[in-house]
C-alpha cells in the first residue's frame, strides 16, 4: 500500500464509521421514540414508575442519581429488567398517557444520560454524564430510564483516523508503516541465549511464541485456536516485559477481554493498574482499578474531603427555598467540582506513571488517563474481534513494539446489523487479519496443543479450519463426563460427540419469528430439553452444561421450555447464542442448529467462523441437533462437518411421537 491508498483506506474508514455510527443511534433512538414504554420494559430495556431517592457527588465530581420503584405503585423492589452495570442509559420524566406529542418530544430531547454503576433490587445508581444542576430534588416525581446507543467508541475511533490522515507520512509511528505496508516487516533476529521462563508449565510451542515475541522489532502476533492457552502465553509475555524494566499497556476490545488478564497477573504482584469505570469491571479486579488506587492515595484522601464538602452543599440545597441562596451553593459546588477534578488527575497521572501494566479497552486507551503516557509496548488481547479503527487508538502515539493476540477464524468485529448496512462488512476486517494477509505466517506464531476439547471434538475444527495442526494435550484426550466424579456411566456420558440427525424424520422445521426474522425450531428445542435431562439423569452439574444456538429466537424457546420442564431447578443451566459464548466453556454443550426448511437455506449459519466457536465450547461432550440434508447445502465446510458426524458421532435420529413423552424412550441406534 502506498501513501496515496493509505489515505484512501483512512477516508473510506471515517465513512463507513460515521456509517455505523448512525445506525447504532438510529436503532437506539427508534427504540425509544417508536416503542411504547411498555413494551421497552418487557424487552429488559427500560424500568418505568421510577422516584429519585438519593443525589449525591461520586467520583470525579459526578453527579450520581439513586432511583427507587415509586412505592405507592410498586411493591417488592424493582421489577424483573435487563439494566446492568456498565449500561448508557436515559433518565426522562414518566409522562401521561394524555400528554401531547409536543410535550413528549420535548421531554426526549432531553433527559439525563448517564451510566449504571450499581443495579440492586431495590435501586438503581447512575452516574450522570455532566453537571446537572436543575435536576429537580422532588422525589414525588415519576421517572423512567430506558438503555440508549453508546456512540463514543465510534467517535474516538473516528478521531484516531483523522489523527492518522492529519499526520506526514514520515512522522506516522513505524508499527503504523509496517502495519499498511508504508514499510517492510523484519522478522525477528534469533535470541543470543536461553530465556528463563517464569511459567514452566509451559509447552515448548508456547515458550518459542513468547521468545518470538519478545525479539519482534515491531509487530509480532500470537495465533491462538480454542483452548491452546493464549491468555497464559501472554502472562508469560507481559511478566518478561516487565522484567526488563519495560512500561506495558494491555488492551482488549471489552472489559471482560481485559480483565480476564488482570485476573491472571493478580497473583505475580505486578504494579499494575486497571482503568475503566468499576461498575463495568469483575469483581475480583476491582481492588486494581484506578478508582480504588484514588481512593486510597494521599491525593484521593483529599479529594474525598471536597466530596463531603460538595454533599454538604447539595443537601443544603435541597433544603433552602431562597433562589440567590441556592445559586450560591451551586456556584460554591461547580467550583469545588473543578477543584476535585485537577487533584483527580494528578493522583491518575501519578498512578499510571508508576504502574509498570496499565490495563484498559482500545477504547479506554485513547482516554485522557492515559492520553499523556509514554508506553514501551501495546498488547492486544482478542485482536480478531476488534475492529481495526479500535486496534489504532494505542498505536497512534507510537510505542516501540506491539504484540497482537487472537484468532481470526472465530467471530469476526461486531458491526450494527440493519437493511442497507451490507457496505458495513468491510470493518469486518481486523488489524490482526490486515497483517496475517499482508505479511504472511511471518508475522505470527500459531499455539497448536489445546487443554480444552476431547480429541474427537476438536477434530473437525482442526481439519476444517487450522490445517489438521491441533493436538490434543495428553489431560483432555480422552476425558469424557464419565471420568466426573458422581457421574453414571450411560450412552450419553460416554459419548464425546452425539449427532441428532432430523433429516429421516422430515426434519422438524424452523419457525421465523419476529420483525428480525430470526428463526427457531421448536421441535429442536424440545429434543434440546430431552437430552439435558437424560445428563442430569446421569449426574451432570447444571452448572456444567450449556445450550447454544445461532438464533436469538430459539434462545428464547429454548429458555421457555427448560424453565418449564425445569421450574425453579436448576437454575445454573445456561442458555444462549454461539456469539455470547465466545470465550467461554463448559463440559458439556448442547448444540440447536435449528435451519430445517425445503429450500435448504441456512442463513447465516453459513458462517463457518460461528460454528467454529459453536462447535469448540465444550471440553467432554458436544451434542449436535440439525437437519443434516439442509445443513450440508449450506457451505463446502458445512458439507464437510455433516459428513464427519455421520462418519465419527453416536449418530442418532429421533422419534417425534415420542418428544411429547419426555420420560419415553426416546431414540434409535445406528
Amino acid at each position: 500500500m502506498n501513501v496515496d491508498a493509505f489515505h484512501f483506506f483512512l477516508d473510506e474508514q471515517l465513512e463507513l464509521l460515521e456509517k455505523a455510527r448512525e445506525v447504532e443511534v438510529k436503532l437506539s433512538n427508534e427504540d425509544i421514540a417508536q416503542a411504547n414504554p411498555k413494551v421497552l420494559c418487557a424487552r429488559g430495556l427500560a424500568l418505568l414508575n421510577l422516584c429519585i431517592s438519593r443525589y449525591y457527588t461520586g467520583l470525579g465530581g459526578k453527579s450520581v442519581v439513586e432511583l427507587s420503584p415509586d412505592s405507592s405503585l410498586v411493591s417488592g423492589g424493582m421489577p424483573a429488567h435487563g439494566l446492568k452495570t456498565g449500561d448508557i442509559v436515559k433518565i426522562q420524566e414518566q409522562l401521561s398517557t394524555s400528554t401531547k406529542k409536543s410535550q413528549k418530544k420535548e421531554a426526549q430531547d432531553g433527559g439525563l444520560t448517564g451510566v449504571v454503576i450499581r443495579s440492586a433490587s431495590q435501586k438503581l445508581a447512575v452516574a450522570l454524564d455532566m453537571d446537572k444542576s436543575h435536576i429537580s430534588m422532588d422525589t414525588t416525581k415519576r421517572l423512567w430510564v430506558v438503555k440508549v446507543a453508546n456512540d463514543a467508541p465510534f467517535k474516538r475511533m473516528m478521531q484516531t483516523i483523522r489523527d492518522l490522515k492529519a499526520a506526514k507520512p514520515e512522522d506516522l509511528p513505524s508499527i503504523i508503516k509496517v502495519s499498511f505496508g508504508l514499510t517492510g516487516y523484519l522478522p525477528p533476529m534469533e535470541p543470543e541465549h536461553q530465556l528463563d521462563f517464569f511459567d514452566v508449565n509451559l509447552n515448548e510451542i508456547q515458550k518459542e511464541a513468547v521468545s518470538f515475541a519478545l525479539g519482534a522489532k515491531d509487530l509480532a502476533l500470537i495465533h491462538g485456536p480454542p483452548g491452546t492457552g493464549k491468555t497464559q502465553t501472554l502472562i508469560e509475555i507481559i511478566r518478561q516485559l516487565v522484567a526488563r524494566d519495560l512500561k506495558v499497556l494491555v488492551c482488549g476490545p471489552s472489559n471482560i477481554s481485559v480483565d480476564n488478564i488482570a485476573d491472571k497477573l493478580g497473583p505475580f504482584r505486578i504494579p499494575m493498574i486497571r482503568i475503566g469505570h468499576p461498575a463495568r469491571l469483575l469483581p475480583s479486579v476491582v481492588s486494581n482499578s484506578l478508582d480504588v488506587a484514588i481512593k486510597h492515595s494521599g491525593g484521593g484522601m483529599l479529594v474525598n474531603d471536597i466530596r463531603r464538602e460538595m454533599d454538604e452543599k447539595l443537601n443544603t440545597s435541597k433544603k433552602t427555598r431562597n433562589g440567590a441562596e441556592r445559586r450560591k451553593l451551586w456556584e460554591d459546588i461547580r467550583d469545588l467540582r473543578k477543584e476535585c477534578k485537577v487533584r483527580e488527575r494528578r493522583c491518575t497521572e501519578d498512578i499510571v506513571r508508576t504502574s509498570k501494566v496499565v490495563l484498559s479497552t482500545l477504547h479506554g486507551a485513547g482516554g485522557r488517563d492515559t492520553v499523556r503516557q509514554n508506553f514501551d509496548v501495546v498488547i492486544i488481547d482478542e485482536a480478531g474481534q476488534a475492529l481495526e479503527a479500535q486496534s489504532l487508538i494505542p498505536l497512534v502515539r507510537g510505542p516501540s513494539k506491539c504484540v497482537l493476540a487472537g484468532d481470526h477464524l472465530q467471530l469476526p468485529p461486531t458491526i450494527p446489523r440493519t437493511d442497507g448496512a451490507s457496505k458495513l462488512r468491510k470493518l469486518e476486517l481486523s488489524l490482526f487479519e490486515r497483517l496475517i494477509k499482508l505479511h504472511g505466517p511471518s508475522i505470527k506464531r500459531t499455539l497448536s496443543v489445546q487443554y480444552r476439547m476431547h480429541e474427537m471434538i476438536m477434530k473437525y475444527p482442526s481439519v476444517g479450519l487450522y490445517d489438521s495442526l491441533l493436538l490434543a494435550d495428553a489431560s483432555v484426550r480422552s476425558h469424557l463426563l464419565s471420568d466426573l466424579p458422581n457421574i453414571t456411566k450411560t450412552d450419553d456420558t460416554q459419548e464425546p460427540l452425539v449427532f441428532w440427525d432430523t433429516h429421516p424424520q422430515g426434519g422438524f422445521g424452523e419457525d421465523e419469528t419476529g420483525a428480525d426474522e430470526s428463526k427457531s425450531n421448536a421441535m429442536e428445542a424440545a429434543l434440546c430439553r430431552y437430552h439435558l435431562r437424560n445428563l442430569l439423569e446421569a449426574g451432570v452439574q447444571p452448572k456444567d452444561v450449556a445450550v447454544i444456538t445461532p438464533y436469538n429466537a430459539q434462545v428464547a424457546v429454548l429458555s421457555e421450555l427448560v424453565k418449564s420442564d425445569f421450574p425453579n431447578e436448576f437454575p445454573e443451566i445456561e442458555i444462549g447464542s454461539v456469539d455470547g459464548f465466545q470465550g467461554r466453556e463448559k463440559e458439556a454443550i448442547l448444540l440447536s442448529l435449528v435451519r430445517s426448511n425445503d429450500k435448504k437455506e441456512v442463513g447465516f449459519l453459513a458462517d463457518e467462523r460461528r460454528l467454529n466457536v459453536a462447535m469448540t465450547r465444550p471440553r467432554r461432550h458436544l451434542c449436535v441437533i440439525g437437519d443434516s440434508q439442509t445443513v450440508a447445502h449450506g457451505s463446502t465446510f458445512l458439507k464437510g462437518w455433516m459428513d464427519f458426524l455421520e462418519e465419527n458421532a453416536d449418530l442418532r435420529y429421533p422419534d417425534t411421537l415420542m418428544l411429547q413423552r419426555p420420560s419415553a424412550y426416546l431414540v434409535f441406534y445406528i
